[in-house]
């Protein structure tokens, strides 16, 4: 599975998280461009900083929004945040240290993200929805 541009299977129906969703996917292009170049060092490192603050600002966002409705699932989203922010600090932290980040691993992230949405964020918004 390759990770997707946005797409409407990815909407959660939320406005405010589905466009900070769609950021966070078009970041991941970014990224996975500047990985499959030659010498673009400079574009992915500022892809990756910018996908890392994207992350520590949206993700507590969700997780705050989670809070206030009550969402029963809420302790086992932190953990797929955490892992998530994980990934993408080891990325950053690779790409400060100079070493190559290489196209697959950026694909990976982008995958994780598409399975994050559609595994995680949709049955929080179907949750909002009902509620």
């Amino acid at each position: 599975m390759s990770s997707p541009r946005w797409t409407s299977d990815l909407a959660t129906g939320n406005a405010a998280i589905d466009r900070e969703h769609q950021e966070l996917v078009e970041i991941i292009d970014q990224l996975k461009a500047a990985a499959s170049g030659g010498d673009q060092k400079a574009q992915l490192s500022n892809a990756l900083d910018r996908f890392r603050a994207h992350v520590l600002d949206h993700f507590p966002n969700e997780e705050r929004e989670m809070e206030a409705k009550g969402y029963a699932g809420l302790a086992q989203h932190r953990l797929a945040h955490a892992a998530l922010t994980e990934s993408v600090c080891d990325l950053v932290a690779k790409d400060n240290d100079g070493q190559t980040v290489l196209y697959s691993e950026v694909d990976r992230l982008g995958q994780a993200l598409y399975r994050h949405i559609l595994l995680d964020d949709k049955p929080f918004a179907t949750f909002l929805t009902k509620g």
